[in-house]
């Protein structure tokens, strides 16, 4: 039984900003011209409707000649409007050309003025639109990640849709049947879900940014969709994203003094039984965070042609542009 999917509880409430920032980057990507008088994005989301893309590449130049404001949220608020951009993408693509985006399309942007180092990455950056440089020092494997599941209820059989997962594996919170207080027996639908590309990759400190007796420091980066592969060990890249705070799942299968406290199972040396935190005296494992980069797009630092054209170009256009930027001796 398919119901609609309207949700127990308090309605959401809508974002003005994100709505706004939503408007105002669409027209962005339809007014924003190229020296020929065609918007400059157009042909680059036209490519867009190819099964292997899924990330529309932008200059935050660009954004912010065409609207410092729009810059300025974008640079401040860009971890809470970045599902808005996605949807601008997709409404411009309805609107300009004969496809219709029945994928999940993301953005990465380019040419941001500032880098940081990783010593520089602090709580008060979280959710900021950022650009780290780093040496790749490890890489994992690419898989599919989970984004967004369709569950089906196994008590009433009613089709929950679009449950968003948070770095983890999120059931839905109640049946959204009214008659139904189903609250844990859930079965995914695979057929129904989205997938994506996704790959951890650790970055530490160069060399050269290493003030004097310190120790390199290192952050997990992860990486989506077309971001996957574009870096291996021993590059030098910078990453633009955010910085964002994941729940740290590894700590759950951690045996041990994490799992439980009480009177009967001693620490070491006695600290870890000063006191109860949460409800760990009753069995239940607590949930802790870590920090982690969320890159969306990934450039070599010694980069001297156009981000945006090398990126949204194919693999043979590429290397041609590289070549007419670069000397017979340095190709």
């Amino acid at each position: 039984m398919d119901v609609p999917s309207h949700r127990v509880g308090p309605p959401l409430k809508k974002d003005p900003i994100g709505d706004r920032v939503q408007k105002l980057f669409q027209d962005f990507l339809s007014e924003y011209m190229n020296d020929e008088g065609v918007p400059k994005y157009l042909q680059y989301v036209k490519d867009l409707s190819r099964p292997e893309r899924n990330t529309l590449h932008v200059s935050f130049e660009d954004v912010g000649k065409y609207n410092q404001s729009l810059a300025t949220i974008i640079q401040e608020e860009y971890y809470r409007v970045y599902p808005y951009l996605g949807r601008a993408i997709s409404n411009f693509m309805a609107d300009k050309t004969v496809y219709v985006a029945e994928k999940e399309l993301y953005i990465g942007f380019c040419d941001i003025p500032t880098r940081h180092k990783i010593r520089e990455l602090t709580a008060s950056k979280i959710g900021t639109l950022l650009r780290i440089s780093g040496q790749v020092v490890r890489t994992h494997p690419v898989h599919p990640e989970l984004v967004s599941g369709t569950f089906v209820c196994l008590d009433c059989q009613t089709v929950i849709k679009d449950v968003e997962q948070q770095f983890r594996y999120t059931l839905p919170t109640i049946c959204r049947n009214e008659v139904c207080n189903n609250r844990s027996r859930f079965q995914l639908d695979v057929s129904k879900s989205r997938f994506v590309d996704f790959q951890r990759v650790r970055i530490q400190e160069t060399q050269a940014e290493l003030p004097r007796g310190s120790i390199p420091r290192s952050v997990e980066v992860i990486l989506r969709a077309e971001a996957v592969e574009m870096a291996q060990p021993g590059d030098r890249v910078d990453f633009i994203g955010t910085l964002i705070v994941v729940p740290d799942v590894s700590q759950l299968s951690i045996p041990g003094i994490r799992t439980e406290s009480s009177a009967r199972h001693k620490g070491m040396e006695g600290f870890e039984t000063e006191g109860v935190r949460g409800l760990k005296a009753l069995g239940v494992r607590e949930l802790s965070y870590k920090t982690a980069f969320l890159a969306a797009t990934v450039i070599p630092t010694d980069y001297k042609i156009s981000a945006v054209e090398m990126l949204s170009a194919e693999a043979v256009k590429s290397n041609d542009l590289l070549q007419k930027e670069l000397t017979s001796q340095e190709w």
